[in-house]
């Protein structure tokens, strides 16, 4: 039978040191230290942000519009005949003085019936002078032959000729009104300007035979000139407009400008009607501004180095307008898309404030109403995740106040603004 063998003592050893092992790695995991419990702060944004202060502004809107004669009219021609005379000013652009000749219509015929009207009177002064002798003679014989009796109204009216002499007078009367009608009819052969002006435009020439009513030019004066402005409906309450039962003259400031030659030109406009029916498709009121001498005619002596607004001009126009009191003036950078900016409170919590805007430029938008005066507005890109949460802020920067009133487009007014990139530092995460 064979003998059990036991393994040698240095075999045994890799074996005690693994079991040693065993025994210290349970005997420290079994005598760790509880662990402490701690909560991580809470990283919060350093951001920059501007202080907003109110203000008392006069927004001054800026519209558009083509210059339009105020007084314009389209030459007809009263008689007919042949155009036998055109004056060399009677061409488009020409400038006439009222009573200049423009054109002249062949008037042979209108000479001839003045003639014949001439005739005609004297006939009647005639005939009117012979029932007057016989009238006097009937009246000697009604004398003489009246001592038998009385005669009746009647007979005495007849025996007097009066109702001879009542026709004649009347076949005068008519005769006249015909000799002043072939007079009228041959001055108006002669057509003249009705005012002084300028020619928009002829439509005859020499040669051409006219009817009556046919249009021969149009002219327009230059005495005065008128600027239709448009403005939305939404923002009449920005304007001191009067009423129809005011001096409109008196309201409402217009500044007129004409950028010629990289160089601005302006004029000082009044505003002379309000239209009363606003545009059914753009929503719009038209304002109508008035300039005097616009084409520097009338005091040539007072001529300076601007030059002529001439109709058809496209011109922009300032309409100064009400003066707003506590109207806050913010950054385009800091208004959101849905006309929101991320407000921070006096706990230096960070909330989102909805603001309502009046107006905007090319450089603010105009609140009246969410803001007030020290509001904290920060600046830059925000996640919506952050509301609520406490922020630093890292640069405060203050608005100035204006000083000025800004200049504000029917297009521009009132729109919503869409963010722009941050001109600060952005906001950062620590």
């Amino acid at each position: 039978m064979a003998l059990l063998t036991l393994p040698p003592r240095k075999a045994l050893r890799p074996v005690a040191i693994i079991l040693i092992a065993v025994a210290v790695s349970s005997l420290l995991y079994l005598s760790r230290p509880e662990p402490m419990q701690q909560t991580p702060e809470k990283s919060r944004l350093i951001i920059n942000a501007i202080e907003v202060q109110s203000e008392t502004l006069q927004i001054t809107i800026n519209s558009q519009g083509t210059v339009l004669p105020s007084t314009e009219t389209e030459l007809s021609s009263e008689v007919q005949g042949r155009v036998i005379e055109v004056a060399d000013h009677f061409v488009a652009g020409g400038f006439v003085q009222q009573g200049d000749l423009l054109l002249r219509i062949d008037d042979l015929e209108y000479r001839t019936a003045v003639a014949r009207a001439q005739a005609s009177v004297a006939a009647a002064n005639t005939r009117l002078a012979e029932e007057r002798g016989r009238a006097d003679v009937a009246y000697q014989d009604w004398l003489r032959f009246n001592k038998e009796g009385k005669r009746s109204a009647q007979a005495k009216s007849l025996a007097l000729r009066e109702p001879q002499i009542a026709e004649a007078s009347a076949n005068l009367h008519a005769a006249k009104a015909d000799l002043a009608k072939a007079e009228e009819n041959l001055s108006r052969t002669a057509v003249t300007a009705p005012y002084d002006g300028l020619i928009r435009h002829r439509s005859v020439d020499l040669g051409q035979h006219v009817s009556v009513g046919m249009t021969l030019g149009i002219c327009f004066s230059t005495r005065q000139i008128e600027v239709r402005l448009p403005v939305a409906e939404n923002k009449l309450s920005l304007l001191d407009i009067p009423t129809p039962s005011q001096e409109a003259t008196h309201a409402t400031p217009i500044s007129l400008s004409v950028n010629l030659n990289n160089i601005d030109h302006h004029w000082q406009a009044r505003l002379v009607r309000v239209e009363s029916v606003l545009d059914e498709r753009s929503r719009m009121l038209y304002l109508v501004a008035s300039v005097n001498d616009p084409y520097q005619l009338q005091s040539p002596a007072a001529k300076t180095n601007k030059p002529v607004l001439r109709v058809g001009t496209f011109v922009n126009a300032l309409i100064a307008g009400k003066a707003l009191d506590n109207i806050v003036r913010i950054p385009h950078d800091v208004l959101q898309t849905d006309n929101t900016v991320w407000l921070i409170d006096d706990n230096g919590n960070l909330q989102r404030r909805a603001v309502s805007i009046i107006a905007n430029d090319n450089n603010y938008a105009y609140v009246d109403s969410g803001l007030t005066s020290g509001d904290q507005i920060a600046i830059g890109y925000i996640d919506s995740g952050n509301i609520g949460n406490q922020v630093n802020i890292g640069e405060l920067i203050k608005l100035p106040a204006s000083n000025t009133a800004h200049s504000l487009s029917t297009e521009q007014i009132a729109e919503k603004a869409l963010p722009k990139d941050n001109i600060n530092s952005p906001a950062r995460e620590i």
